[in-house]
């Protein structure tokens, strides 16, 4: 199964969603025809809302995202337009789960290609990628393992307070040679 995790009245989030489902979900089907989308998130808009059937779930608000996510093969994020904080990929990331996004989708993340996750932004090869992680599990762990490591050591809550504190020694350094 595929899982994509976001608020869904945010237009970028409904307008991956919908772009996933038309435009790249039929070619992951033609390799896997038993695949299916999960989106989890709240206020999914009635467009959004009308993918519902036996290919795509949509599961509205739910309690915690984890099942969802830990129950996937892929964790996607075709993002093509927006901005924001690109929680969906580090969630994903963090989770140790295999992750495709468009380079919009993981955009200013440290992220390498191949490394700790795919990037694909055309149909063909976002589905290709898509494809091949749910049919490789060596590569999933893999790259899940490399994901996971990458939060740990750049996106965690103590890195992130270390990075504070780094930037606070910084100004007070430069306050100081500046009496």
């Amino acid at each position: 199964s595929i899982v994509f995790v976001g608020t869904m009245n945010f237009r970028p989030n409904a307008d991956a969603v919908l772009h996933f489902v038309h435009d790249i979900l039929p070619l992951v089907r033609r390799s896997r025809p038993s695949a299916t989308l999960t989106v989890v998130g709240q206020n999914a808009p009635a467009e959004v809302r009308r993918l519902a059937g036996p290919e795509v779930r949509i599961t509205g608000v739910v309690d915690d995202v984890r099942p969802y996510m830990t129950s996937a093969s892929v964790v996607i994020a075709p993002l093509r337009v927006g901005g924001g904080t690109r929680l969906k990929v580090l969630e994903g990331l963090a989770m140790g789960k295999a992750v495709v996004s468009t380079t919009i989708g993981c955009e200013g993340l440290a992220v390498i290609d191949g490394e700790h996750l795919r990037v694909a932004d055309t149909p063909d090869r976002f589905a290709d990628c898509v494809v091949e992680l749910m049919g490789d599990v060596t590569q999933r762990e893999r790259l899940g393992r490399a994901g996971r490591e990458l939060v740990e050591r750049s996106y965690s809550w103590p890195a992130a307070a270390a990075a504070l504190n780094d930037f606070h020694s910084e100004l007070l350094a430069l306050r100081r040679g500046a009496r």
